[in-house]
């Protein structure tokens, strides 16, 4: 699809007057004539440029860019509209993920980035740790993963379940030789937990928690050198469980099942070095 560029002058008097009502208003036009012009616009740049609240609009990155085109020559806004549009489609440019911190270190995850910077070396990656929902569409993001007890705090967003999993109790053997056995869950009441923030959501409130962090390998780590019982997913303690460094306790209590979420802005206007992102977190973590 062309880009118009009197979609891209009714774009522009939409910002410059805040909104549009007051775009239609001062260029004779009905609002919803405005309305469905800036959604051909964007439709035809393959990205979002405004994002509408009830009460104004604000500019996205795209936005923004597209915006400060509006001060250059005829012919070069032609050219800059032309280059966004095409940028949508190309395999380059940056690509950015909010991610909690007990996935940095995930063997999955670091093979995901590996294959994916391997295989596209024009893109560049930027990872940052968010525990919580991000505003994507503000903060210019285009993928976030969160467990599936994390809010997201927009329901327009795409949600997409990956990576069911469960958690269990995992201690060192030789924790058991200074601290009284375990045969129900009251019993621990009694000993050193060590969770996350999410997980410690699971635990019944009047249960004691002497560490909760974000780091699995931290909790893990502490665990084997027998400084308490963690409350880990499955598929963080397996390995230490496979060479015999922790043991599992209460191995019959049935913990609620998990998920990891995989959150991006819009289907609508997704870049393809986004979709080839998301296509390999499915693959790897479906």
């Amino acid at each position: 699809m062309k880009t118009s560029i009197d979609d891209v002058y009714l774009f522009t008097q939409t910002v410059l007057h805040g909104g549009i009502s007051a775009a239609a208003e001062k260029n004779q036009l009905q609002r919803s004539k405005v309305s469905r012009r800036l959604q051909e616009l964007e439709k035809a740049m393959g990205c979002q440029l405004l994002i509408r609240t009830t009460r104004t609009i604000e500019l996205t990155e795209h936005g923004k860019r597209l915006f400060e085109l509006m001060a250059q020559p005829i012919e070069h806004i032609q050219q800059g509209v032309r280059l966004m549009s095409q940028y949508q489609h190309k395999l380059g440019g940056k690509v950015r993920l909010a991610i909690p911190a007990a996935l940095m270190a995930s063997p999955t995850l670091t093979a995901i980035i590996d294959e994916y910077t391997s295989s596209f070396p024009d893109i560049s990656v930027e990872i940052e740790s968010h525990q919580e929902s991000v505003d994507l569409k503000r903060q210019a993001f285009d993928i976030q993963l969160l467990p599936s007890m994390v809010k997201v705090n927009d329901d327009s967003y795409v949600q997409f379940s990956l990576l069911p999993y469960r958690s269990h109790f995992v201690v060192a053997k030789s924790y058991f030789d200074h601290h009284p056995a375990i045969n129900s869950i009251e019993d621990l009441a009694g000993h050193r937990l060590l969770t996350n923030r999410y997980n410690a959501d699971l635990l019944d409130p009047s249960l004691p928690i002497a560490l909760r962090s974000d780091d699995l390998n931290l909790l893990r780590s502490m665990a084997i050198a027998g400084n308490g019982i963690a409350f880990l997913p499955h598929v963080h303690a397996k390995p230490a469980l496979a060479e015999g460094l922790l043991m599992e306790v209460l191995p019959n209590y049935r913990h609620p099942q998990q998920h990891l979420t995989l959150i991006y802005p819009s289907a609508m206007f997704l870049p393809n070095k986004v979709k080839v992102l998301i296509e390999l977190f499915r693959e790897k973590f479906g």
